[in-house]
């Protein structure tokens, strides 16, 4: 954007209180530069406004707020941008120097630390309440000189098991279970107990004679569920945890139950690892990259760096956030119009990294987001009304580089947002989670997620039959490994009654075990996709619409619980309105909906669904449609008289440029093949993002790591001896290594 540089201020860590904004003599925070826009004449909107911010580091120690005062227009922005070549970060953590730092080599540290962690652990002692008072918490997390650190823990990649279940544990899920949760404390625990299988935990047992902070997280019950949980007592092997749980610790899945024990001063013992000992006032950590004289340690605890509340055509480029311990978000936007964050970093946070809850054509633009709990979230709209608010995230990376332990998050609800042209990788469960209406998820590259967890899908939609207009088109999902004998995902995945999906221009590459899984929907189109290497392209399912047909009697008399995830049709009214699919909006808008939500009993079935034009190599099965369980239980879909098939086929893998690098590109273009769009997925240059990672580079390097797996093998066997080493694969650490970051 060409800007007339009638008001510039500037901004530097080294600002004084008397600074007046001039390169000369700049701002020292962005506070400062607000109050300055505020007071210009002659005033926001009426001339263009930069704010041009010198790198360094800056101290956040309160939210920007930025209200509809600032209110830029489209011919007069304002904006907040780096100085050309320049990184400013602006770190929400408390900081520490490490010029104290020591060796621990205390006798009575050295008896409690792993032998191999001997000679490589270091001491500092803290004297600041504030920053003690965080690193007693549970959840508190750290980083030096811009790398994340974490909790010590067993194991330092992947999970340990469960030997034998003792006690099942009190169990308590909240919304379902009737009375108040049970009482608990360490003193008197009512969580269940276990041994472990490959661990002996004498270790554990010793420090936690004087020490007790030790919890122990992982999928204890299923293999889509994973919980956390303070422990009361480990005595004589046997662990025993202290609150109750959702449904106990049980062992009904194929695979034993899988933990991660953490915060253990016995168990830190790689680069990354810290343990904070309260009663010492002590943090020992091994350090995740080499120390100089000025390297700092972050503790992340301070609060979001911006909320905007109104404001209008504002834009932050180019800076650096990271920190964030408390607050909704380290960017939030709850109103306003054309907020954009471009060319940005989040990343070293606890908090979700940026949500938009509302406003208009607010967003992300070529933004690193990583080593955070949750990415990003695009809502606002009116679902009822069907009124638009394209927000959007657009030519961004999210991943995980050393967060082994953040599941990740992207969120995309409400009406008319847009996601394209993104990176997604290296998370270990269920990243993406879209629903409601019309948004376009486009043109992205997703991969090496959901590795750890059974069930789920990388893109997916559950129980919303009011899901239409929605296009997931031109995407790239390849490499979505299932965890062998685990519940078996799905690439994308509309589940439980969700409806009306348009599913098309998509490449599909060892694609989980189903690569379009459908359980149950209605309405939905899948056409023109490529399906290789997989185990399943497209799969639906009737086996349950009997029951969900004849659950709603169930829920009308209250003998299930309304409002539950099967009670479909009242949520759905709740949504969109009391038979609001023969209401306007929505009867002209999505004339398919109302045709299959006014059959009270077949819309309980996968009605109205199209697989159209879609090409098939090297799968098991290329389209299953299930009427009940096992093969029996499989019926041509050809001879499903609610499902239309056309034009279905397969296709070779000589019509591709180069399948070694994962190049799916035609050779030449032939109109019989279906329009992909393959050379448009993942990351962009723009003038934001001025390098990309070299895509046949690291798409070589995923395929020859996973060359000997296929994404779902029936035959597989859980091993624990094994299971870590071959399912864990950093695609987070290979692309910042291959220019994948900005900063």
């Amino acid at each position: 954007m060409s800007l007339s540089q009638a008001a510039e201020y500037f901004v530097s860590p080294t600002g004084g209180a008397d600074g007046t904004g001039t390169a000369e003599a700049p701002f020292g925070s962005l506070k400062a530069a607000q109050a300055a826009i505020l007071a210009s004449e002659p005033g926001p909107g009426q001339e263009p406004i930069t704010v041009w911010i010198k790198g360094g580091r800056y101290p956040v120690t309160e939210t920007l707020e930025l209200g509809k005062e600032i209110a830029g227009t489209s011919e007069n922005p304002i904006v907040f941008r780096a100085i050309e070549g320049e990184v400013p970060v602006f770190d929400a953590g408390l900081a520490l120097g490490l010029e104290r730092t020591e060796w621990a080599k205390s006798p009575e540290v050295e008896a409690r630390l792993a032998p191999a962690a001997k000679g490589k652990v270091m001491a500092l002692r803290i004297t600041d309440p504030r920053v003690s008072k965080l690193l007693e918490s549970a959840s508190v997390r750290c980083s030096i000189d811009g790398r994340m650190m974490t909790l010590s823990k067993y194991p330092n990649v992947g999970f340990g098991h469960i030997d034998r279940i003792l006690d099942k544990g009190a169990v308590y899920a909240h919304g379902r279970t009737k009375g108040a949760p049970p009482k608990w404390s360490l003193e008197k625990p009512i969580g269940g107990s276990f041994t472990v299988l490959d661990k002996d935990v004498s270790a554990w047992e010793r420090e936690l004679t004087t020490k007790n902070k030790l919890r122990i997280a992982g999928y204890l019950a299923y293999d889509w569920y994973r919980q956390a949980h303070p422990v009361a007592s480990v005595k004589d092997g046997v662990v025993r945890l202290a609150n109750d749980s959702r449904y106990g610790i049980i062992k009904k899945e194929k695979l034993p139950r899988r933990l991660i024990a953490s915060n253990l001063l016995c168990e830190l013992d790689a680069p990354g690892e810290f343990y904070f000992d309260g009663d010492e006032h002590t943090l020992y950590f091994i350090p995740p990259v080499e120390l100089n004289p000025d390297s700092m340690l972050s503790v992340w605890g301070g609060p979001g760096f911006a909320r905007f509340a109104g404001a209008t055509h504002v834009s932050m480029q180019g800076l650096v956030i990271e920190g964030v311990g408390v607050g909704k978000a380290a960017v939030l936007v709850e109103s306003g119009e054309r907020i954009l964050l471009a060319g940005c970093t989040i990343r070293n946070s606890s908090r979700p990294a940026a949500v938009i809850s509302g406003g208009k054509q607010n967003g992300l633009l070529s933004c690193d987001i990583y080593d955070v709990p949750h990415h990003v979230t695009l809502d606002g709209g009116n679902v009822r009304k069907l009124e638009s608010a394209g927000n959007f995230a657009i030519n961004c990376h999210f991943t995980q580089v050393e967060a082994s332990d953040y599941y990740g998050r992207i969120q995309v609800r409400g009406v008319g947002h847009v996601f394209r042209h993104n990176l997604i990788h290296n998370c270990p469960g269920q990243i993406m989670v879209f629903g409601d209406c019309d948004h376009r998820i486009e043109h992205n590259e997703i991969f090496n997620i959901g590795y750890e967890e059974g069930d789920g899908g990388a893109i997916y939609s559950g129980a919303s039959r009011w899901s239409w207009g929605n296009k997931l088109r031109y995407n790239f999902l390849h490499h979505l490994m299932c965890l062998p004998q685990a519940h078996p995902r799905g690439g994308i995945y509309p589940d439980d009654g969700d409806q009306g999906e348009t599913i098309e221009g998509n490449v599909f590459y060892k694609a989980a075990h189903r690569a379009v899984l459908i359980n149950g929907g209605a309405g939905h189109t899948v056409r023109g996709n490529l399906f290789l290497n997989g185990y399943i392209g497209i799969y639906n399912t009737e086996a349950y619409s009997e029951r969900g047909y004849k659950d709603i009697a169930r829920y009308d008399s209250g003998e299930l619980k309304r409002g539950d995830k099967g009670d479909q049709i009242w949520r759905t009214e709740q949504v969109i309105g009391e038979k609001g699919w023969n209401q306007e909006p929505w009867s002209s808008r999505f004339p398919r909906f109302r045709k299959i939500m006014n059959q009270d009993r077949m819309r309980f079935y996968p009605i109205e669904c199209e697989y159209i034009g879609n090409r098939f190599h090297g799968n098991w099965r290329d389209i299953e449609h299930r009427i009940g369980s096992g093969e029996k239980g499989v019926k041509d879909v050809g001879k499903v008289e609610f499902i239309r098939t056309a034009d279905n086929g397969e296709i070779s893998m000589a019509v591709f440029r180069n399948p070694s690098t994962l190049d799916f590109t035609y050779r030449s273009a032939t109109p019989s093949l279906p329009e992909t769009k393959f050379a448009e997925a993942g990351l962009r240059r723009d003038s934001y993002r001025s390098r990309i990672p070299d895509k046949a580079r690291y798409r070589s390097a995923v395929r020859e790591h996973f060359k000997d797996r296929p994404s779902f093998d029936p035959k597989a066997v859980y091993d624990p001896k094994t299971v870590n080493q071959k399912v864990y694969f950093n695609s987070g650490r290979l692309l910042l290594e291959n220019g994948g970051m900005m900063h």
